[in-house]
């Protein structure tokens, strides 16, 4: 991906990547997704046992740990102790590069690497310094990479924490718009640490390493097998290797059990073709894209073309479908408050603008807003409180406020 200069965040640059710490009230906090069915010591000890080396990858070493704590600082709130610590990694330096998914003790000596090392390093420096960090794994239009008219799964992740009201996250993420749609959920640490190694099987497959990306995924199968991800990028893999039969039983599978996950249709036919089934891959196609249509991405665009023609009566048509999927999206209510007051609805405007205050107090999209229609003037801006974001962390050029998380756009995760 080519490296453009983006906005601030905090009080300093970050290469040409910045890193996105969002309020998100806890009425709307990302829910747990998955079930663990094994520890995270039990995931690593199982890989030991078939010949795998794997490694917590948010273990710090007590050195990195105690040099970090000596420049960070255990005082103050958790939200202050994370806004110090994205200040002394911003000024440190870490730099995006795609494909580099690394341990938290890697990323920290690299300084650089994708969003899931980064994720990885900050994490686990939080903790080090008290802080009881989590992982969100965060759900968009650009999780799938295309290769080959073949689609693997990178998943982005973010770091979460909890304060008074609100769901602080940190999002290691290029700058993007802030009127995207991005879905969140909380994982534990067993599942991360899953997604993790499947990006790094992921990683391992772009380098030409097919059967050590292979066993990798397999093992992981194995011990975490909701990880539907894996499953995804294991039938990549076999599909690489020509195995088309035996990836198209996968795909079947997979669909089974994962109806609405996109991305496995699209491989599925390709699988389909190469085993020469092709009225399969037909039947296959027909079903992907009847389940795309109720993909939230897919409907959350249609709703957006729709404004742009001023169809306002559809768009808002659009938005509710997702919303009865999404009940607490601070982001539907925003878009819906701006139909309604681009439509002259000013009372319902008003009233979907209030909700989506209440959900997501320092949305950005809620200022641009504010800006673009005087009515909402009427409208008390969020209290300040204990639990608000210290001002320090507001970008240049924003009121003292921080973004919402957008969604990812590199090339990986």
């Amino acid at each position: 991906m080519t490296t453009r200069e983006h906005g601030r965040l905090a009080i300093e640059v970050l290469a040409a990547w910045t890193l996105s710490a969002a309020l998100l009230s806890l009425g709307c906090a990302p829910k747990t997704q998955g079930q663990k069915l094994v520890t995270l010591d039990q995931l690593i000890q199982g890989a030991r046992e078939q010949g795998l080396v794997l490694e917590n990858p948010i273990a710090v070493d007590p050195a990195i740990a105690a040099e970090v704590e000596e420049a960070v600082g255990r005082g103050g709130t958790p939200a202050y102790r994370m806004g110090r610590l994205t200040r002394y990694l911003n000024k440190r330096g870490f730099d995006y590069e795609g494909n580099k998914s690394l341990s938290a003790n890697e990323a920290f000596r690299a300084r650089r690497g994708d969003c899931m090392a980064y994720t990885n390093l900050y994490l686990g420096l939080a903790r080090c310094l008290g802080v009881r960090a989590f992982f969100i794994h965060i759900d968009e239009a650009r999780n799938y990479y295309e290769r080959d008219g073949m689609y693997f799964v990178s998943s982005h992740m973010a770091v979460g924490c909890a304060a008074q009201y609100y769901t602080v996250i940190v999002d290691f993420t290029e700058q993007k718009s802030q009127y995207a749609l991005a879905l969140y959920n909380q994982v534990d640490d067993t599942t991360a640490a899953g997604l993790f190694y499947n990006n790094l099987a992921v990683d391992q497959m772009l380098a030409g390493d097919l059967g050590h990306a292979e066993s990798l995924l397999r093992y992981l199968l194995t011990a975490l097998p909701n990880l539907k991800e894996a499953q995804n990028n294991l039938g990549v893999i076999l599909m690489r290797q020509d195995r088309f039969e035996e990836a198209l039983k996968l795909y079947q599978d997979a669909i089974m059990r994962y109806p609405d996950y996109q991305s496995l249709y699209t491989n599925a036919v390709q699988a389909a073709k190469g085993a020469g089934e092709r009225e399969l891959a037909r039947e296959l196609g027909a079903q992907g894209e009847r389940f795309l249509k109720k993909d939230p991405f897919f409907i959350f665009n249609q709703a957006l073309a729709l404004y742009e023609k001023k169809d306002y009566a559809g768009a808002m048509a659009e938005f509710h479908k997702i919303l009865s999927r999404q009940p607490k999206s601070p982001m539907l209510f925003a878009w819906i408050a701006k139909v309604e007051l681009s439509q002259g609805r000013v009372k319902e405007g008003i009233q979907a603008f209030e909700r989506a205050q209440s959900l997501a107090p320092f949305l950005p999209m809620l200022s641009a807003l504010r800006r673009d229609f005087p009515a909402l003037q009427a409208v008390p801006m969020p209290p300040d409180s204990d639990s608000s974001p210290p001002a320090s962390l507001a970008p240049v050029g924003q009121q003292p406020e921080l973004p919402a998380p957008p969604p990812a756009a590199a090339p990986t995760s």
